[in-house]
């Protein structure tokens, strides 16, 4: 399952990255073959224009005459601008001077070009001799480009330079599919997050399933485990309370020894067909018991142990009345000792085990505290699974068991713990009254 999870997640990546490295190629493949088309044709009109105007005139220009060479000049540009659709067109000196601008004339005619500023590197390139485009440049709001070709002299020096300016309008269809493709490439990648997350929920799901099929087979084993067991102990068990029921009839002593014999067999036997029933999946007998009889039962059964092992035992004060629950004394004593023999076995050596009994709103709730080391959140999440324990010899089946047990009864065990701070383990059944 982790291994199914991981390529899947691999391939969402993979997809992703597939549609963000397609919409970046398609943007670049448009965006270069736009920009050199634009470069191509606004460079051909202005080598055009350049060819037509002699290097000898770029000089006679100078001088502002309507018939001679400035007034040729400014009817070229006139035409380039109305027939070539270019937003302006001019003619520049050797000294970056403006001799002929078809749009601005004669406000900035005489004066040092705008253009050595705004596209200084390819205004260069064509006083080397050589045609160029410009980067874009803004100008009045109005974003442009700039070709700039040479007027040469027949010895190769540069007379002058024309220069031809029209709107980048491409950048804007650039900026509108740049945008089109960003949309599409974030709903594909909603597309596939969508797809993902109802991936990862049935991965979910899966190993929840596969989860709650473990525990089947967990509580199958358990089932095949305890028929066997009960099986296996009954017939003993049948043998042992019959020798001591014959063991009875020799002296007084051996017959008070002998009811302890048989008293605890049946009370196993009861215990073995508790758990046979478990295996069945069969709910509670529906007998009713008092939790703190059973409680104060099994504390007598284990105040030697607490002394024993040096733990010091603190009991719930004496109750008021009886607690009547719907789980059978033998039931409760079997809860109570789990968890208190657990409790033990988790405190060192001079510790302390704290029980406490109270009455809130028609339940009884017993809690039992001791101040062990405690568990962590993970350690925590599993304990009461079916074959997990935390102790080296432990079975993992007297909490699991205890649970089912208080839950037949409509009640519940809940278990709280920090690394550190102990743990405390409160029963919750709700009372029977009358």
């Amino acid at each position: 399952m982790q291994r199914t999870l991981t390529t899947s997640l691999l391939f969402a990546a993979a997809a992703i990255l597939a549609v963000a490295a397609t919409a970046t190629f398609a943007y670049r493949g448009v965006d270069r073959a736009m920009t050199r088309e634009f470069e191509r044709r606004l460079e051909a009109i202005a080598v055009t224009a350049a060819t037509q105007i002699a290097a000898a005139d770029v000089g006679d220009a100078r001088v502002r005459d309507e018939g001679g060479a400035y007034g040729a000049i400014q009817v070229q540009l006139a035409t380039l601008r109305a027939s070539t659709a270019v937003n302006s067109a001019a003619v520049l000196d050797s000294a970056r001077v403006t001799l002929v601008d078809a749009l601005a004339g004669t406000s900035v005619e005489g004066l040092p070009s705008s253009f050595d500023t705004l596209a200084h590197p390819a205004l260069e390139r064509a006083y080397a001799g050589h045609a160029a485009v410009s980067a874009p440049f803004e100008r009045h709001g109005v974003r442009l480009r700039a070709a700039f070709a040479p007027i040469a002299e027949p010895g190769g020096r540069v007379a002058g330079v024309v220069a031809v300016e029209a709107a980048a309008g491409y950048l804007d269809v650039l900026a509108d599919l740049r945008n089109t493709l960003t949309v599409i490439a974030l709903v594909s990648l909603l597309a596939i997050a969508v797809f993902a997350a109802l991936f990862l929920r049935n991965a979910e799901s899966a190993a929840r399933l596969e989860r709650r099929l473990s525990r089947s087979e967990n509580l199958a084993a358990m089932g095949r485990l305890t028929a066997t067991l009960a099986h296996e102990i009954k017939n003993p068990l049948a043998i042992i309370r019959g020798s001591a029921q014959r063991l009875g009839k020799l002296e007084p002593e051996a017959e008070r020894m002998a009811e302890f014999v048989v008293e605890e067999s049946d009370r196993l036997t009861r215990t073995v067909s508790r758990y046979l029933q478990f295996a069945r999946g069969e709910e509670s007998s529906g007998e009713s018991g008092d939790v703190l009889a059973a409680l104060g039962a099994t504390l007598d059964l284990l105040e030697g142990e607490c002394a024993a092992r040096q733990v010091r035992l603190e009991r719930p004060a004496a109750p008021a009345g009886p607690a009547r629950v719907g789980l059978d004394n033998e039931s409760l004593k079997q809860v109570f000792l789990n968890l208190m023999l657990n409790a033990l076995e988790a405190v060192p050596e001079g510790g302390q085990v704290r029980v406490a009994a109270a009455e809130r709103g028609g339940r009884i709730e017993v809690s039992i505290s001791d101040d062990g080391p405690g568990m962590d959140a993970e350690t925590l999440k599993k304990l009461g699974s079916p074959f997990y324990t935390t102790k080296a010899k432990g079975s993992g089946l007297g909490l699991f068991l205890s649970r089912r047990l208080v839950a037949s009864a409509g009640g519940r065990l809940e278990i709280t713990s920090e690394a550190g701070r102990g743990t405390t383990c409160t029963v919750r059944l709700g009372l029977k009254r009358g």
